[in-house]
Formats: structure tokens, C-alpha cells, sequence
């Protein structure tokens, strides 16, 4: 499971994917048509649907008036999705989708649409190590967190931190790049002490431990 998308780091870095782009994978390239939220592929070539976009994902549109990073709300078809400008209270902890606010309108718009799912991947894997759910027994229940968005947070931050890394250590002048790491990190680290999940040990639906991945724990074998 992976506990933030590439729109939670788009808040924290609304310049990620101009300083980062070679650290992220395109998913898909193209020109498109733009109308209010809609943003639809003009032409034939690859489609959302086969190369994997999905909500939560960042659409960049490369030149024009309408150039910017927007967050995609919704993949509607093989060829269409909806897109919003980001803005405070994008991620309620309701649980509710937010309403999607318009781009504007525009023809043969260049887009491309971008992703750092690896490396959120790999902190999400770091993380449920920490609170103990992948263990080495084959034969022990399932672990699962019962409130994944409690890592929210902490997954993004250490997943900031990995890309600035990346790229400082690829940069002729490393040192913007390297500050931005260097503060990830602490945040990334201090996130992790604060951050308390529920965890259900024997797959009932109910929490038998509430653990901290900044926290040391020692099992007696």
C-alpha cells in the first residue's frame, strides 16, 4: 500500500516537477483539449487507461496560458480525466473528495503526466517495516493498519527527501538541493516520533497495537 500520492507532495513542493523531472517517470505525453475540469487527449497514441493514471497523480501542461502542475481528481475514460488547481483543504480528513476547480479552456494543450511512485513506494515499505507489519514469518496472520492516512504525512516527507537527494547528488550546483533534502529529512524524522498508527495483528478488523515508526521496538524471539 502506498500512504501519499504525488498531489501530497505537490502541496509541500508546488515546484517539484520543474526541479525533479528527471527523478519522476512519465507515465504519458501528448497535446489535448482542456474545458473547464476536463482534460481530453486530441489524437490517437497511448491511453490513461494502459499507461496507469490514476487519481492523485500530477498533469503537467508544458506551455500556453494554462501551464502549470494540476492535480487529476479522476481518470473518466481510456481518454479523459478531470483535473483541478490545487488549493487549501485539497485533502479534508473527511474522507470526501474535494470539488475540483477549473483550469480554463484551450486546444492542443502539450501535457504530460508524471510520477514518483517508486520512491513513494519504497518509504511506504520503510514505514510499515518500522511499525512491524512486514515481518519474516510466512505463516503469521496479515498484519494491516487500521488508519493509513495517519502515515500520510510522514510518507511524503520522506519521500521529498529522497528525491532532493537524488537530484543534488546529479546537480552541477548541488546546494539548493541539498538544504531542501537536509529539511526533509529532519521533518521526515520528526514526523516519525509524532506519528501513531492502530494496528490490527490477527486480521479480526480491530486494533491489538498502537505503534510509532520512530520508535525502537525489541522482540524477544
Amino acid at each position: 500500500m502506498l500512504y501519499c500520492n504525488d498531489a501530497d507532495l505537490l502541496a509541500w513542493e508546488p515546484g517539484l516537477l520543474k526541479d525533479a523531472t528527471f527523478a519522476s517517470q512519465t507515465l504519458i505525453a501528448g497535446v489535448a483539449d482542456i474545458t473547464g475540469t476536463s482534460l481530453t487527449i486530441a489524437g490517437g497514441g497511448p491511453t490513461f487507461a494502459t499507461q496507469d493514471v490514476e487519481a492523485g497523480q500530477v498533469a503537467v501542461l508544458t506551455s500556453g496560458p494554462l501551464a502549470g502542475c494540476y492535480v487529476i481528481t479522476a481518470v473518466t475514460s481510456p481518454t479523459a480525466l478531470e483535473l483541478s488547481i490545487l488549493y487549501d483543504d485539497f485533502f479534508p480528513t473527511s474522507g470526501v473528495a474535494p470539488p475540483a476547480v477549473g483550469v480554463g479552456s484551450a486546444t492542443d494543450v502539450p501535457f504530460v503526466v508524471r510520477t514518483f511512485r517508486p520512491q513513494r513506494q519504497l518509504v511506504s515499505e520503510m514505514l510499515e517495516r518500522a511499525v512491524g507489519l512486514l515481518g519474516f514469518d510466512p505463516c503469521a496472520p496479515a498484519a494491516t493498519i487500521l488508519n493509513p492516512q495517519g502515515l500520510r504525512r510522514a510518507c511524503a516527507l520522506g519521500t521529498l527527501q529522497l528525491i532532493y537527494s537524488a537530484v543534488a547528488a546529479a546537480a552541477d550546483e548541488p546546494a539548493r538541493y541539498s538544504v531542501r533534502a537536509d529539511l526533509y529529512e529532519r521533518l521526515y524524522r520528526r514526523a516519525l516520533l509524532r506519528t501513531q498508527v492502530d494496528v490490527d495483528l490477527d486480521g479480526d478488523g480491530r486494533a491489538e497495537a498502537r505503534r510509532s515508526p520512530g520508535l525502537l521496538r525489541l522482540v524477544r524471539e
